[in-house]
């Protein structure tokens, strides 16, 4: 399939035929152009609705006519292929295996505006929509992954109304076009850092001005990024050159697309009134949704939603990565957490005491029992001299934002007392009179 300034062109039956039966389209499209046979009869006249009929015809004829087919890009047209696009993002949150996304769409207990009415009309120009088009035939699985981020990003604003002007869709399409660079690789299919991701999303966000789409789009994307985020799985400081990601071939192709008069879709609403807190909260919902998806990628926990997601996404919003005015809105969807929940804000409070901020580490998380400074702040008045704990296998940073707490040994911390006063936790009475051996365990 090749996307020309007026439209679709084939030079394959079969590629034709699969477009026009997969995109629902027989009985609503004609050709620009007459189809002959070998001997200079027309099979099929121009301007004619295609049929079934007709398509049967072709099919038994095959090899015998110049396979060449042109589709005028008409607004009937665009508006099925529009359709088509918005319900390929529908069934990544009606399908019950996608969980996280299922949940927060479905099973919200609030009734939300209308995400599909959002969803449809985010794809407001014929570059955006053509784009996505074709990459839903050419690379469907990377058009799941842009749907996902996009409708994770959208799902913590769309909780409440925040009367912001076009709030939830510029969420959304912050999301969906936050990757678009990485089309051309494999690096969007494992876990991405924060640093890494700071590195390649400005490819992303030329793109977009490419394309004429918003700029308080891009700043959103140049926004969300979080340096500290390391994952478990990720490589930290990677060695890929992400310079080359603007040389793609098929990133070229994408943003070259000439549409000739590509003006915002008179029917979407229009962007009037947006202001700066449209892009702060936009950025905010972006920042969300790549948490939530790089972990989510790490997860083995795919037959349910992961409490240790949301406890450990809690355990950040507390230690200030995220707004809270955003980020509870997620959290607050997951009733059935709230113990661990409020659990984990209480060891992420008694943290924030530290004196040397960053040191104290609640441990073994989620169900820390102990606090020891990371950091060894031997000369900190609230170190407890003589009861140091030895840690035998590093813990695991899923969910983390930071280090992860390595092996070895680690002075005891004061802010133990509050931790066991505040979640209820029995001491234990050691009979050892040497420093204890402790095994993590997580």
């Amino acid at each position: 399939m090749k996307i020309t300034a007026t439209g679709f062109e084939f030079n394959d039956f079969k590629a034709f035929k699969r477009f026009a039966v997969d995109q629902e389209l027989v009985g609503s499209i004609s050709l620009e152009e007459a189809i002959v046979d070998n001997n200079g009869n027309v099979l099929i006249k121009e301007k004619v609705t295609l049929k079934e009929s007709m398509m049967k015809k072709l099919e038994e004829m095959e090899g015998q006519f110049l396979p060449l087919f042109k589709l005028s890009l008409t607004d009937e047209l665009l508006k099925k292929i529009k359709f088509q696009i918005s319900k390929a993002v529908y069934k990544r949150f009606e399908d019950k295996t996608n969980h996280f996304l299922n949940f927060i769409y479905k099973e919200s207990e609030i009734p939300l505006p209308n995400f599909r009415g959002i969803i449809f009309h985010a794809f407001c120009t014929k570059s955006l929509t053509l784009i996505f088009f074709r990459i839903l035939i050419d690379h469907p699985n990377f058009f799941n992954h842009c749907a996902d981020l996009g409708l994770l990003s959208m799902g913590s604003v769309i909780q409440k109304k925040l009367g912001i002007k076009m709030v939830n869709r510029y969420s959304f399409l912050a999301g969906l076009l936050a990757d678009l660079c990485l089309v051309d690789t494999d690096y969007w299919k494992t876990p991405l850092n924060g640093k890494d991701v700071a590195k390649y999303i400005k490819h992303s966000s030329q793109a977009i001005l490419k394309l004429k789409l918003h700029p308080e789009i891009a700043d959103a994307i140049n926004g969300h990024p979080i340096p500290d985020l390391v994952m478990d799985t990720g490589t930290e400081d990677s060695e890929i050159d992400f310079d080359s990601l603007s040389k793609g071939v098929y990133l070229t192709e994408l943003i070259n697309t000439d549409t000739q008069t590509d003006t915002i879709d008179e029917e979407s609403p229009h962007d009037e009134g947006v202001t700066e807190r449209t892009v702060e909260f936009a950025t905010e919902a972006l920042r969300v949704g790549r948490y939530i998806m790089e972990n989510l990628k790490s997860s083995s926990e795919k037959d349910q939603i992961s409490e240790k997601l949301l406890v450990m996404f809690t355990y950040n919003v507390e230690k200030g990565y995220f707004k809270k005015e955003v980020a509870n809105l997620v959290i607050s969807q997951f009733k059935m957490f709230d113990t661990v929940i409020q659990r984990i804000r209480i060891v992420s409070e008694i943290e924030n005491k530290c004196k040397f901020p960053t040191s104290a580490w609640a441990y073994p998380k989620p169900k820390a029992a102990q606090i020891l400074c990371k950091n060894s702040h031997y000369e900190c008045p609230l170190i407890v001299a003589g009861w140091d704990i030895r840690v035998i296998t590093s813990q695991e940073a899923f969910g983390y934002i930071g280090t992860n707490l390595k092996e070895g040994s680690y002075p005891k911390c004061h802010l133990e007392e509050e931790l066991k006063e505040r979640l209820h936790i029995e001491p234990i009475i050691s009979t050892r009179k040497h420093l204890p051996e402790q095994k993590d365990q997580d």
